[in-house]
């Protein structure tokens, strides 16, 4: 069989001719990056002149021959031949890794070979090229049937052609970014091209800076992941060299994997450890007449020839090294340099030899200076790429171990997977290791992302480059270096997708180029597992296959598991590498994505309908029948294999897809379907209202309260247009609740009311009870809960009476966060445990995770911290893929709480920052107040006071925004200031904070029973016994839950000790025994009540017991502060009952007080009243301890 384009001979069953890359079989229209070369003759006009016609043809025909020799010898393919130009395609019908460079150098190659045409026939032409790379349609033209490639990219590189001056060489934007690495450019700037309305940036190429397939590093990177690899590389070397046995280790593994890498490090680990002479060569794809090229390169090394030595000296070097390392000398000395220069590639060395005679001596010298080199010291010899060597190295490779035998030679060479179809290393007397480089695992390629960033990525940024990159280090290092390029690494809030961008060049080569090596059926499914997703059901490959009328689809699975492109497991698959899918997919053209989309959202839809579990993959068929008719669309019509009607089948399972989505909170994947949905509608198709009124409500999810607001006008617009009382009453609903997460409780009050109004006149009840939940919410959010408790009534009613079991669950649980506000927490727990019943039983996750989400701060404010920190933990990423800010957030400050009060201050701090971050995002500053104060607790517990303090101070603006405007946690923000300088025995600062807030909470409701705790400390601290015992009466009294008891029992035994009344503190501190109510902190200020006290009844050894337990509690976590304050009521204790200890325990605390650049002063005060049961102030702790 012969090519019918260059007629050269080509293999049975060939896809494509190896010399030229002509199509041997028909194939479909494909979507490829290609680059694109356009040259044009320039001189042959005036030549016409005066010169006979057939010689001119003859003259033009031989340069057209040379430059099409020209193309094809880097890897292109002439595209066409028109007049005096000449278009060829770099990337088409067959890819390579480096196809923008391969056109660059073919271009090069092109004009010096024009440059020697014009010398040999005496006539001035020259040549102008124009070199341009981009996404291109390729295939045959119906009318035509030759190959071709279409699209913006051709019109570019034609342009640059003609922008370009006779001998130059102008290259797009996409070409220089691909390949200036390895190409030396001039910038040119923006230049003006015919046809465009922007100008394009071009540049000169002037020469190539490296060899072909030298692919440039970037900055070092450490070596991980690779331990077992190394330690079995140095096993070689240790046994070659002391067994004197030669040693093959051949590293096989997909490009970027690392295989280089291992060799230099195999190559400096015998350089070092074993003093051996190290030899490197590399084979290189096209571009090098000298088949023996890696074999030269080595050789260069051995006799230190540099790339600039005339002949002479190239000469002498070699024979001087010939002549050290073998001993030879005369005719015999002679032999071997010529030997040696011809496969250096000396053209004159052994001219006058047959070829196969020449080849022998080359071997022949070869051998013999390996030899003498290895009998003084080992030798190492690193030969990279090897799937690019011709047969001749290979067989030399064979050969040299055959002649080796007793000598200390390694041979270390890389190659690709493809070599074991051509080469595989012959058995003999050596030792043999071939080495399968696997990609690194999470663990790893998450160590060398961190250090490639210089720090730990966001872990949505994480995830996205892990995903992609399959472990390849390459692949990683590309997508790294893309994001610094394009400055996004250091761009807050862009979503992590959004930042990663289209693939580099580099990578969408090498992944092309291994795709392109595929048989048509592993290409096949690989394309249907593209359009598949990330990962899916084998059942539906095999069904797509079918669908195109293949079959045994086992068997390339299989095959294509083995090729490490995809992972087969357990009735499932999934792409090693997200770079795989990419290009898989964008390989695809338009029609065929939407056929296969198409074809397998109908599979989807009978599969679900069959089991009768049609609700399991809505989202998928919605997104399949989605992608498959926007793609209708973009092509502007009908696509022979997709439905006629794909746009009703789209927009009916997107919608109900997006409602059942809604209904589980998933609001990124709402609003993802709904935006589908907008770009799919007709402009006044009847789908539009619901539309609208689903994608308001999914932003208003997400906070996205602008663009929610737009939708609700538009939906407003329309109901107004059509005197729709339905859709108005609707879209007031959703607004109303906009403008409650605006901050806008008034607006949002009015709203509702008025669309509670229209659903009453409407005689519509789910609408009715969806708009008071909603007003009852807003109410609740303004800190107004007995007004919130009527209409949440009123709509558990209506909810009931329609039997909505969804809409009863969610009043059910909106009704508990009234029973929670008033610190009834049995009354909200039994509530939330019926919401979450029905929200279990219907499947409703979100409304699940709502109710957790309750019921882990229902168990925080029960003391019960351990069960709140299971349940916040449990919750979590259902919070965060939910896509709802603000309850994000609050299950991240509840994990910081939790964290916080467990003794663990220093894990509370990332949660409490993140909460902060997403609080701001939505503008609640309640939450930012509540968090901002939550770092700070945690930062000067964990003895990082000067930046608690520091962060602090960023608690005015957004506390006194709350106070202000009475909004969400205005009770809390004065207290939760107060609190912190408690923390620090500063009562002074405490005082001032807990009065600028105003009076905090009501009497009847949560937090009020805290707040006088807080106020009762504060007093203590300053030395008022009375007042604090009074504060702390009160906060008894009106307490609600055994974790607040817990708390103002431990601080209320110290201020019955500094009253003199040890009995009662005895009495009151065993009231917070219990391990499972209360903090860590109220467990120890109760132990050092009880402490105090045994020590005024004269019970020191009961007391030295209490103060050890105290002391043990708080040693037990990282709360540095607490651990120093529990000291310091230790010495005090001592001091009191004059023991002589006392000063040294002292002496303790105030070094660790220093060391935190704290005094305490206010728990100095409070532990000497307690120690002496006097009302005055005590001296400072230094002066006595002085």
């Amino acid at each position: 069989m012969t090519c019918p384009s260059c007629g050269a001979g080509v293999p049975d069953r060939a896809r494509f001719c190896p010399s030229c890359g002509h199509p041997l079989h028909a194939r479909a229209d494909e979507r490829r990056i290609v680059t694109v070369l356009f040259g044009d003759l320039v001189g042959f006009t005036t030549m016409s002149e005066t010169r006979d016609p057939e010689s001119v043809k003859n003259i033009v025909d031989q340069c057209f021959e040379r430059l099409a020799a020209d193309i094809t010898a880097f890897g292109g393919r002439v595209d066409k031949i028109i007049g005096d130009a000449i278009v060829a395609l770099f990337g088409a019908p067959v890819a390579h890794e480096d196809d923008g460079e391969r056109a660059v150098r073919a271009a090069l190659q092109m004009q010096r070979t024009i440059a020697g045409m014009a010398t040999q026939v005496g006539v001035d032409v020259r040549l102008r090229i124009g070199v341009n790379t981009g996404e291109v349609l390729v295939g045959a033209l119906r009318a035509g049937g030759d190959y071709t490639a279409m699209g913006d990219v051709v019109n570019v590189a034609s342009r640059l052609q003609t922008l370009a001056a006779p001998g130059q060489i102008l290259v797009g934007p996409d070409t220089h970014d691909c390949t200036h690495a390895v190409m030396h450019y001039e910038h040119l700037g923006a230049v003006p091209v015919k046809g465009r309305e922007e100008p394009v940036e071009a540049w000169v190429a002037i020469e190539a800076l490296a060899p072909p397939g030298r692919r440039p590093r970037r900055s070092p990177t450490p070596l991980v992941g690779r331990d077992h690899e190394l330690g079995l590389l140095s096993h070689s070397l240790a046994t070659a060299t002391a067994r004197r046995r030669p040693q093959l280790v051949l590293l096989l593994g997909e490009a970027g994997i690392g295989k280089s890498r291992l060799a230099e490090e195999a190559a400096s680990m015998a350089a070092c450890d074993y003093d051996a002479s190290v030899l490197e060569g590399r084979c290189v794809p096209y571009g090098e007449a000298n088949a023996w090229w890696p074999v030269a390169e080595a050789l260069r090394q051995a006799c230190d020839i540099k790339p600039d030595d005339p002949a002479d000296v190239w000469r002498a070097k070699t024979r001087t090294t010939a002549e050290e390392t073998t001993g030879l000398t005369g005719t015999e000395l002679d032999r071997i340099v010529e030997s040696l220069q011809h496969l250096m590639g000396d053209e004159d060395a052994l001219a006058e030899l047959d070829p196969v005679r020449a080849r022998d001596e080359a071997r022949r010298a070869l051998h013999i200076l390996i030899e003498g080199i290895a009998r003084s010291r080992p030798l190492v010899i690193v030969l990279s790429e090897l799937h690019w060597a011709d047969d001749l190295v290979l067989d030399l490779v064979d050969d040299m171990f055959d002649r080796s035998r007793g000598l200390p030679v390694v041979l270390v060479a890389t190659a690709r997977p493809e070599l074991e179809e051509r080469w595989a290393p012959k058995p003999g007397r050596h030792n043999a290791v071939v080495l399968h480089v696997d990609p690194l695992d999470d663990t790893a390629a998450d160590e060398l992302l961190t250090s490639l960033l210089g720090t730990a990525p966001p872990p949505d940024l994480r995830a996205l480059l892990l995903e992609r990159s399959g472990g390849n280090p390459f692949f990683l290092e590309e997508l790294v270096a893309l994001l610094n390029e394009a400055g996004v690494l250091h761009q807050k809030g862009q979503p992590a997708g959004e930042a990663a961008g289209d693939l580099p060049a580099t990578l969408r080569g090498l992944v092309a180029a291994r795709l392109d090596s595929l048989s048509s059926r592993e290409r096949g499914v690989l394309e249907d597992a593209a359009v598949g997703g990330r990962t899916g059901r084998l059942d539906a490959l095999v069904a797509m296959a079918e669908s195109r009328g293949d079959t045994d689809v086992a068997r390339i699975l299989v095959d294509l598991a083995t090729k490490d492109l995809l992972i087969v497991d357990e009735g499932a698959w999934s792409f090693r590498s997200e770079v795989v899918r990419e290009v898989a997919y964008e390989t695809l053209t338009k029609a065929a994505r939407a056929r296969r989309h198409a074809a397998l959202a109908d599979w989807l839809v009978e599969r679900t309908r069959g089991l009768g579990r049609e609700d399991e993959e809505l989202e998928q068929i919605a997104h399949h029948y989605g992608v498959a008719a926007e793609l209708v669309r973009e092509l502007g019509g009908s696509i022979e294999g997709v439905p006629v009607d794909i746009l009703g089948q789209a927009l009916k399972s997107i919608e109900r897809a997006a409602v059942r989505a809604h209904e589980r909170d998933m609001h990124p994947v709402s609003l993802r379907l709904l935006d589908q949905a907008m770009r799919l509608l007709p402009p006044d198709s009847e789908h539009k209202p619901r539309v609208l009124h689903a994608r308001a409500k999914a932003q208003a999810g997400l906070h996205r309260l602008a663009e929610a607001q737009e939708d609700l006008a538009d939906l407003l617009a329309i109901a107004e247009a059509k005197n729709d009382k339905g859709w108005e009453a609707a879209a007031l609903t959703v607004l109303g609740d906009v403008q409650q997460r605006a901050g806008e409780p008034e607006a949002s009050i009015a709203t509702l009311e008025r669309a509670v109004a229209l659903w009453s006149e409407l005689d519509n009840a789910a609408g009715k009870a969806e708009a008071l939940g909603n007003l009852g919410f807003t109410l609740l959010q303004n800190d107004d809960p007995s007004r919130a408790e009527g209409p949440f009534t009123e709509a558990l009613e209506l909810a009931r009476s329609t039997g909505d079991r969804r809409a009863t669950a969610w009043a059910q649980q909106r009704l508990a966060w009234i029973s929670f506000y008033r610190g009834d927490t049995s009354a909200a727990e039994e509530r939330l445990e019926k919401a979450a019943a029905t929200f279990r039983e219907i499947g409703d996750n979100g409304g699940l995770a709502w109710a957790n989400g309750l019921m882990a701060w229902v168990r925080f404010f029960q003391g019960r911290h351990d069960e709140a920190g299971a349940l916040a933990d449990s919750i979590i990423g259902e919070a965060k893929n939910m896509g709802d800010k603000w309850a994000f957030a609050m299950v991240l400050v509840l994990q910081a709480s939790v964290r916080l009060l467990t003794g663990r201050p220093l894990e509370a701090v990332e949660p409490a920052r993140n909460a902060r971050t997403l609080f701001e995002q939505i503008d609640d500053t309640g939450g930012q107040a509540q968090a901002i104060a939550l770092v700070s607790r945690a930062l000067i517990a964990s003895g990082a006071v000067e930046e608690g303090l520091e962060s602090l101070v960023e608690y005015a603006e957004p506390a006194a925004k709350v106070t202000s405007t009475k909004g969400r946690g205005s009770g809390f923000v004065g207290m939760a200031e107060a609190s912190i300088f408690n923390q620090i025995g500063d009562p002074e600062r405490a005082a001032a904070a807990i009065g600028m807030h105003g009076p905090g909470a009501p009497e009847d409701s949560i937090g009020h029973a805290e707040r006088e705790a807080v106020l009762g400390i504060i007093r203590l601290q300053q030395g008022e016994v009375p007042a604090a015992l009074q504060a702390l009466r009160v906060a008894e009294q009106t307490a609600h839950t055994d974790g607040e008891r817990a708390n103002i029992n431990g601080a209320l035994s110290l201020a019955l000790v500094a009253s003199g009344n040890p009995s009662d503190a005895l009495d009151v501190s065993a009231k917070v025994d219990d391990p499972n109510t209360g903090t860590y902190l109220d467990h120890t200020i109760a132990t050092i009540g009880a402490g105090f006290a045994f020590f005024q009844l004269a019970q020191r050894p009961e007391g030295e017991r209490a103060f050890a337990r105290a002391l043990a509690t708080v040693d037990g976590t990282t709360d540095r502060l607490s651990q120093a304050v529990v000291r310091l009521a230790y010495g005090r204790a001592l001091e009191g009952i004059g023991a002589e200890e006392s000063a040294e325990v002292l002496e303790d605390a105030r070094h660790r007080l220093d060391a935190l650049g704290i005094e305490a002063g206010g728990w100095d005060t409070a532990f000497t009243l307690a120690a002496r049961a006097g009302a005055a102030r005590p001296t400072p702790a230094t002066s006595d301890t002085n």
